[in-house]
């Protein structure tokens, strides 16, 4: 059990956002982006009061808010340990998950989220469809791709109803977790949603931007999430290098 160092950013006292927030989302990335793993110590409230210049008030709001998502445990004696890297309330496949896998190709290097474009698109037939929304309404459309150092491995585009995430487009999605933005600023979460998975060719700017070849096999997963009222919210596409992910899923009689 060791302390994993945190690729640290920096807080903003400037930021409309409060500075327990930032640092909790800043802990947030870390733990899920790979930087942390299941046993590692997250770095003590005295080691984050003394890194990021805040009260120790503002670092054990942090922490609290890790220990709600089910991602660290405070232990006596020992510390704050990762227990989980994907948060307790996070919509996952029944009896099933993609996994990176182990290839070397995937590289070393700090895990990051790099937005490609953010901003307000016009609903076409598909998105309208997915969000029962009429054609032409204003959405608020993220893309960005996860990377290893230099290796992209994933691209996901999400859209959502702009009148929705009012303030979205100002907002940096780089350094910012979207889910902590959805439970802590907009304060909804996603109860269930539709997902199918398929298989399909890279098409040229998807290709270009995962660094594969035109027509490259990618696992494709299309996703409608849906607020406490049923209401569909979120419409989601995430596009994985197939030579980078495999399924893992639990059988039981």
């Amino acid at each position: 059990m060791g302390i994993a160092i945190l690729q640290t950013r920096r807080l903003d006292p400037n930021s409309h956002e409060q500075l327990y927030y930032q640092l909790y989302d800043i802990l947030f990335q870390e733990i899920t982006g790979g930087s942390f793993s299941v046993g590692d110590l997250v770095p003590s409230e005295t080691r984050l009061v003394e890194e990021f210049g805040i009260s120790r008030e503002t670092a054990r709001k942090a922490m609290g808010m890790l220990v709600d998502d089910g991602l660290v445990e405070r232990r006596r004696g020992v510390g704050s340990v990762v227990v989980a890297t994907r948060p307790k309330t996070a919509l996952n496949w029944t009896n099933s998950s993609l996994r990176l896998s182990d290839d070397p190709s995937i590289g070393v290097g700090k895990v990051e989220k790099r937005v490609l474009d953010a901003g307000v698109v016009l609903a076409d037939p598909k998105a309208s469809g997915a969000l029962n929304l009429p054609l032409d309404t204003p959405l608020f459309r993220l893309d960005r791709v996860r990377c290893k150092g230099e290796t992209p491995y994933y691209r996901e585009t999400i859209l959502l109803e702009a009148n929705y995430v009012p303030g979205a487009t100002e907002r940096d999605f780089s350094n910012e977790s979207l889910r902590a933005y959805y439970k802590n600023v907009l304060h909804v979460t996603w109860p269930r949603a539709t997902q199918v998975m398929k298989s399909v060719g890279a098409d040229e700017e998807t290709a270009r931007v995962l660094h594969v070849e035109k027509g490259f096999p990618l696992l494709e997963i299309t996703r409608v999430s849906f607020d406490e009222r049923g209401i569909p919210r979120e419409f989601g596409v995430w596009r994985y290098r197939s030579n980078l992910y495999y399924l893992e899923m639990s059988l039981v009689k």
